[in-house]
């Protein structure tokens, strides 16, 4: 019986004390609230919406928000060119390579690279947190990655350093790939 009383009591006390609290906090009639934007920032906010796609469709891709554009080129459901454009001005493109072949053999890790989608620039690949590797131009523009001491090697972190050519409209660009071989 004691326990059901002190349980009533603890109860109508919380009670009143958030009543108490609510009724503090608010404001007094006639004060309005003041806005969380206070328009000290250039930046208005937007109230466009940008429709999530389901899934990765083929082919390009523009999502566009007030003055941004994001380009997108997939290219059998994987992701090879992405680019922003802000006020009409790129900001950055990143063009992703295609992985034709990787295997490993005794201790070196052998990986192809290629790009599927043509570009005038150059760019320089390397893997900044391996030592031990040689790039290779094959033909048909495929570069050879061979990492020398791989048994333990389970992604690789690959950097690219996009250069653009006098004509080119894409921008200079640094951007990495984690490429996961083993989970």
């Amino acid at each position: 019986m004691e326990k059901k009383l002190v349980l009533q009591g603890l109860t109508i006390l919380l009670i009143f004390s958030l009543l108490a609290a609510t009724s503090f906090a608010c404001k007094p009639k006639g004060e309005k609230l003041s806005p969380i934007n206070d328009n000290s920032s250039p930046i208005k906010p937007s109230t466009e919406v940008i429709k999530a796609t389901s899934k990765k469709t083929e082919g390009f891709h523009n999502i566009v928000k007030g003055d941004s554009i994001i380009q997108r080129l997939f290219l059998n459901e994987k992701l090879h060119y992405e680019s922003l454009i802000l006020d009409g001005k790129r900001v950055y493109n990143h063009i992703y390579p295609k992985i034709s072949d990787s295997f490993l053999f005794e201790d070196k890790y052998y990986l192809k690279i290629s790009y599927p989608i043509p570009f005038s620039g150059t760019i320089e690949t390397t893997i900044p947190d391996c030592p031990d590797y040689v790039l290779t131009d094959l033909e048909n523009d495929i570069l050879q990655i061979v990492i020398y001491n791989a048994l333990d090697l389970s992604n690789i972190d690959l950097k690219f350093n996009y250069s653009p050519s006098k004509k080119d409209s894409l921008v200079s660009s640094e951007y990495l790939l984690n490429y996961v071989i083993f989970n």
